[in-house]
C-alpha cells in the first residue's frame, strides 16, 4: 500500500480523503552544501524522512480494507535560499512566492477535503515562511483545515538529544557540516566527496541568516568541516528522527478536523 499521493489514481486519492487522510506536505531547497554535497541535500533528507514517517504510522493506524491514513504530498523542492545564491547550483524562490507556492498547494488539498496537513520542513530559509502561511490560511482565510508547520530537526530534537548527537555535533542541523553529511552518507553515500570537505572560512553570525547578508559566502558556505560525520551514525539519528515524527503524526492523526472538513 503506498503512502504516496502521486502514486494514487484521482478515485484512490477521492476515498483517502473523504476517510480522513492526514497529509504531509514536506518542503525542501535546491541550494549549494559546501563542495563536498549534492545541492537537493534538504530535498532528499525531509522526502525520506516524509515518506518513513508515514509509512510507519501508517502501520500503526491503518485499518484494513481501509485508504491509508496518512498520505504524502511530492516535496515542494525549491526553497528561500537567496543567501545561498553567491554559489552555482543554488535555485531560490523569493519568500513572497514561496509563501504563495506553499499556500495554493493547501488550498488544493483542503479543497478536496483533506482535514490535517502537516507542512514538515527540511530547510532553515522556509521556516519562518511555513510559519506564514500557517497564519496566513488558517487565522487569515480561516481555511478549512487543521494545519501545523515544524521542521523535522525540531520533531526530532529529543530522539536525536538520547543519541548524543548534540554532544557529538557542533551545529545541529547546520549546514554541510558533520549533521547533513552525516545522514547523505546514510542516504546516498554516492553523492558524497568526502575529499572536498573543507574548513569554514569565517564563523557565521548566530547561523541566522537573514542577521547579515553574506554570511554564508564569507564562511565558505558551511558551519563546520564534517571531519566528524558517519554514515552509520546518520543512520541512527534519520531512525530516531523517523520515530519521533510518526509519533507526531498519529497524535496529529487524532486531532478533529474543523468544521467544513473531513
Amino acid at each position: 500500500m503506498t503512502v504516496l499521493i502521486e502514486e494514487l489514481t484521482r478515485e484512490a486519492a477521492k476515498r483517502a480523503y473523504e476517510a480522513g487522510a492526514t497529509v504531509i506536505l514536506p518542503t525542501g531547497s535546491i541550494e549549494q552544501h559546501g563542495a563536498h554535497l549534492p545541492v537537493f541535500t534538504d530535498t532528499l533528507v525531509v522526502s525520506h524522512v516524509a515518506r518513513e514517517a508515514a509509512r510507519a504510522a501508517t502501520a500503526r493506524l491503518h485499518a484494513p480494507g481501509s485508504p491509508p491514513p496518512v498520505l504524502v504530498a511530492p516535496t515542494v523542492h525549491t526553497g528561500v535560499s537567496h543567501h545561498h545564491l553567491p554559489f552555482a547550483g543554488t535555485m531560490s524562490l523569493p519568500a513572497t512566492t514561496y509563501i504563495d507556492v506553499v499556500s495554493d498547494l493547501v488550498r488544493c488539498l483542503a479543497g478536496h477535503g483533506v482535514a490535517r496537513i502537516l507542512i514538515l520542513n527540511g530547510h532553515g530559509g522556509n521556516e519562518h515562511p511555513n510559519g506564514t502561511v500557517v497564519q496566513r490560511l488558517v487565522h487569515d482565510e480561516g481555511v478549512h483545515v487543521v494545519l501545523a508547520s515544524a521542521s523535522y530537526w525540531t520533531l526530532g530534537r529529543e530522539a536525536m538529544a538520547s543519541l548524543g548527537t548534540y554532544d557529538r555535533f557542533a551545529h545541529v542541523p547546520g549546514h554541510a557540516g558533520d549533521f547533513e553529511t552525516s545522514v547523505v552518507l546514510a542516504l546516498r553515500p554516492d553523492l558524497v566527496d568526502l575529499g572536498a570537505r573543507r574548513e569554514p572560512l569565517a564563523a557565521l553570525q548566530g547561523l541566522a541568516h537573514s542577521a547579515r547578508p553574506g554570511n554564508f559566502a564569507r564562511a565558505g558556505g558551511t558551519t563546520d568541516n564534517a571531519s566528524k560525520a558517519d554514515g552509520a551514525f546518520g543512520r541512527q539519528m534519520l531512525d530516531a528522527v523517523i520515530g519521533a515524527v510518526a509519533d507526531y503524526l498519529v497524535e496529529f492523526h487524532g486531532v478533529p478536523g474543523v468544521s467544513g472538513s473531513s
